[in-house]
Parts: C-alpha cells; structure tokens; sequence
C-alpha cells in the first residue's frame, strides 16, 4: 500500500512544537488559546439545545441544509458583520473557513505575505498549497505596513496577505485604524486579496473598538468563528466575501463536507436570536479575561522583575513576552516548565520561513488557568526560565 504524497508529508509547517504532559496533577498551562471553561455558555446553550429538539421543527435539525448554511444564521451573521447575508458563508470553524479561501485563491509557487511572527496553524493550511513566503514585521501595534509598503515597492507581489488584526496571535497587538485603512489601499494598487482572521475580536476588555477593514473593498475577506465565545466544539464558523470570490468557495465545499451541521446551526442561531443573549455571554466573557490578563501581568512584574518585557494586552487571550536573558534557550526552559508544572509557546514556534525566529520571545495564553492559580503557574515558568535563582 502506498500513501498519496501529501499523506506521506511529515514536515508540514506550523505547529507548537511537542505537546506537554497529559493527565498531569495540577499542571496549569499558561500556553492555551483554548477557551475557558467559565466562559462557555454551557447552561445557554443546552436551553436552545432542549429547545430545538422539543420543538416543532425538530426533525429539519437533522437533515441536509444549504452548502452556505442556513439562512438564519447567515442573516444573524450578516448584520453582526454588517454585510448582506448572501455575502456570508458558514463553515466548520475558523481554519475551514481559510482552507476553503486558500484553496480557492493559490495555486503552487504563489505568493504569500503572513505576518512574523504568524499563527501557525495558518502555515499548516497554507503549506498545503506549496506556496512561498513574504515575513512581514509584526509589532505592539500589528503588521509593519510600512515595512509592507516596501517590499511591495521593491517588486514583491503576493497573491494573499494572512492576518490577524484583532488580539493577533501570537502578540496580542490590534492593527490601528489608519493601518487597516492603508492596507486595504495596498491591497487595491497592488492586486492582493486580505484575509483577516478575526476570531478574538469580540473579547475586547480595554481600550476602544477598531473599526474592521472594510469589505466595501473586493480585496477583503474576513474569517471569524464561534470558537472563542460559544466554544470550539461547536465547529462553526464564517467567511465573508466579495461577490466575486464566494460562488468558487461554495463549489469547493460543495466537493468536500456538503454542509455545516444543521442541528449545532439550529442550536446556535436558538441562542443567537434571543434578545441580549449573546452580548451578556460576550461580556462576560471579556470580564474574566480581563481580570486574568491583569492578573497575569502582575504575576510577571513580580516574579521576573526587570527580567521579561510585556506589553498588557487590551483584549484577546495572548501575551506576547520578551525575555530579556542574553541568548535564552527557550526550548530548554520549555522542557523544564514541563516538570515544573506549566508549560509556555515558544517564539520559533510563531515564526514563517524567512521570519526572524523570535528567539527570545514566548508566549502566553489565559484561556487555561483560574485566576487565582496565575501566580502559581508565573512562579513555575520564573523558575523554569532561571533555575539558578531557585536554588
């Protein structure tokens, strides 16, 4: 028997490198973007669940929808997105929803401007295209679009340019508003489409909203997903496209998975539709996330005074740390965070090809730990960082 070349490829891109210790007693990883579990609308969303099934259309919950989705929810996604609902399309969550756009824009040898440091479950779907890179520099205020501007000046002309412009991960930093305005303008004078993957957006817990970029223009999609606030085992998520890009989207997932779910979209849109329901969970949400984020960064300023570099983040579930050790190995530190107790991302993990490395960054995701263990965990990772202190 013989594998397909794609299902023989072991060195696929992306990745968080090897997994920490599972079923370990009191193990509080601070490297998690996985929702917390306070957050999730459990109680609400078995409501719209009970709901659903005891009601009279029960059984159309259990048969064959729309290849875009049920009309429902594309309309409550519409008007939260401010666009027409044939604008919208559902998908099983967030890296489907780029599946489907990478597919349907890139061809081998394309290509590609991601930010550095990069998501980099974004580089596993991408490297499915065989494509190549363009690092764009990302800071406390997002993508370097000067740094941009450049390179497309010197002659670089990418096909797509991937980015996380709300709460990016791994940094934490939101793209301001005149940035995303003068990206979008590049994106028209040179000829690329913007896909921004927004899955952290509705977790703001400081500072002010931004504006998202506008989809007036034909050269930006949006991708956004239900993962972070109703709870990623949902598997729904959405595209908003041009007109242009969504019929060839649609054909490419007409040939793959048919349809979403009809019941977890008939339970969403139940929960979605009751007035003031999703707001309350959103807040709520941004509320704790707020909390262990300033907790977090207390954490640090004490445990590793003078020693790490943080910026707050004003929404979202990462903070993006610098260590400030001359030459840190950080895959060391890793491994004895492991046996400490706690685990952390480590910067070359974020890194595109070409890209800078990160080598003296981590990261650190709130999704995972109670507020009132943060210390603990920061404890364990000074620790892991600089052995020598505990001795």
């Amino acid at each position: 028997m013989a594998l397909s070349r794609r299902g023989a490829d072991t060195t696929a891109l992306g990745g968080f490198g090897d997994p920490p210790p599972t079923g370990v007693p009191g193990f509080l990883p601070l490297t998690s973007g996985t929702p917390a579990d306070e957050a999730l609308p459990v109680k609400e969303l078995a409501e719209a669940a009970a709901g659903v099934l005891g009601g009279p259309s029960a059984a159309a919950a259990f048969q064959y929808s729309g290849v875009e989705g049920t009309p429902e929810l594309r309309e409550w996604i519409g008007r939260h997105e401010g666009v027409d609902a044939d604008r919208v399309l559902v998908t099983n969550g967030a890296l489907h929803s780029l599946s489907l756009v990478f597919d349907a824009l890139l061809d081998p040898g394309d290509l590609v401007a991601v930010e550095d440091p990069v998501y980099p479950l974004a580089l596993r779907v991408l490297g499915r295209s065989h494509v190549a890179y363009l690092p764009v520099p990302t800071g406390p205020d997002g993508l370097d679009v000067d740094a941009l501007a450049a390179a497309l000046e010197g002659g670089a002309r990418p096909k797509i340019l991937y980015t996380v412009p709300d709460f990016h991960n791994p940094t934490g930093a939101t793209l301001p508003a005149p940035a995303r305005v003068r990206l979008v303008e590049l994106a028209e004078r040179y000829g690329f489409t913007v896909v921004a993957d927004s899955p952290y957006r509705e977790l703001r817990y400081s500072g002010h909203q931004v504006p998202q970029l506008s989809t007036d223009s034909d050269r930006v999609v949006r991708v956004n997903s239900f993962s972070k606030t109703l709870g990623p085992g949902l598997r729904l998520g959405w595209i908003v496209g041009p007109p242009w890009l969504l019929p060839a989207v649609a054909r490419l997932r007409a040939n793959q998975d048919q349809h979403p779910s009809t019941l977890t979209q008939a339970i969403a849109t139940a929960l979605l539709t009751t007035p003031g329901r999703f707001d309350r969970i959103t807040a709520d949400a941004r509320a704790l996330y707020g909390r262990r984020a300033r907790a977090l960064h207390e954490a640090l300023g004490s445990a590793l005074p003078g020693r790490i570099e943080a910026v707050p983040p004003e929404g979202g579930l990462f903070v993006w740390v610098k260590v400030l050790d001359d030459d840190p190995d950080l895959h060391a530190a890793r491994a004895r965070a492991h046996t400490l107790g706690t685990d952390f991302g480590v910067g070359s993990h974020f890194s595109p090809p070409g890209g800078s490395g990160s080598p003296v960054h981590i990261r650190l995701g709130i999704g995972a730990v109670a507020e009132h263990e943060i210390a603990t965990a920061v404890g364990r990772l000074a620790e892991a960082l600089h052995p020598e202190t505990a001795r």
